[in-house]
């Protein structure tokens, strides 16, 4: 996908007044087994998936992937329907913001050394179970469950069935 095609200086924010973003659930498989990559957020340092604002000429798939680049350096096959979405509150200069988040699993290909934002954030991969306690937002929780067992590898898939 090329990221230089998007266009960066419009976003969005949904018509009930809630401001929408948009996320990505990075996903690889290690030895048969999955692992989800998780980043900090730049304010508090609580792990979070890859997230942010939609542009209001691209598909929300796109953003993702996008957000997925610049805040954790992976690209990758980004499933073009959202997995579902989760809600947070955020803090902002002017208070707090309640946020909803659609999320797109993100099916890893490549991890770059250098992103954009490398120097204000970490990244890990960790296995489904610890990012989901990690994460410390129930519905997340359920959407990185979800993302993980719909892209199971055809062969862990059939390996199971037998």
């Amino acid at each position: 996908m090329p990221f230089t095609n998007i266009n960066v200086g419009k976003s969005f924010v949904a018509m009930n007044g809630v401001t929408s973003q948009v996320g990505a659930i990075p996903i690889r498989w290690t030895n048969g087994r999955p692992e989800v990559l998780l980043v900090t957020t730049r304010g508090t340092g609580r792990w979070t998936i890859p997230k942010g604002w939609p542009l209001a000429d691209s598909r929300g798939a796109e953003c993702a992937a996008r957000e997925a680049f610049e805040e954790a350096g992976v690209r990758g096959r980004i499933e073009p329907r959202s997995v579902g979405v989760f809600e947070y509150w955020k803090r902002t200069k002017k208070g707090r913001a309640y946020l909803q988040v659609a999320a797109f699993a993100l099916h890893v290909e490549e991890a770059a050394w250098d992103w954009p934002e490398r120097e204000e954030r970490k990244r890990a991969w960790f296995s489904p179970e610890i990012a989901c306690r990690l994460a410390a937002n129930d519905e997340l929780s359920a959407l990185i469950r979800g993302a993980v067992g719909a892209t199971r590898p055809v062969a862990a898939t059939l390996s199971r069935a037998g």
